[in-house]
């Protein structure tokens, strides 16, 4: 009976601490930003390093993360980027990339 009750008690902490956390996440601020490719930081051989995409009238430090990655080698390139949008410490526009998609010229 006891250990009946402590697995109830540990199913409902989990299914609490589930709706919790997907809460959390549904209020994090998505976009889809359209804007050019462009280096934020470089290596000691001039190689970009960092990328930050660059709108009319915003620039969003690009997120280090697999896909924004990917967005190292579309430098000077239109693309439309769908992610989490945020600021980092120094109150600088982040996102992190989701998705991209090339636009064409």
């Amino acid at each position: 009976m006891k250990r009946k009750m402590l697995l109830t008690g540990i199913c409902v902490l989990l299914i609490t601490f589930v709706m919790c956390v997907t809460a959390v996440t549904a209020n994090a601020d998505e976009a889809t930003i359209t804007g050019t490719v462009v280096a934020a930081d470089w290596d000691d051989k001039d190689k970009a390093i960092a990328v930050s995409i660059e709108t009319d009238d915003e620039l969003y430090y690009v997120s280090d993360n697999p896909i924004g990655k990917q967005l190292l080698e579309l430098l000077d390139k239109k693309v439309t980027v769908t992610g989490i949008v945020g600021e980092d410490k120094d109150g600088n526009r982040t996102i992190t990339v989701k998705s991209y998609k090339i636009q064409s010229e």
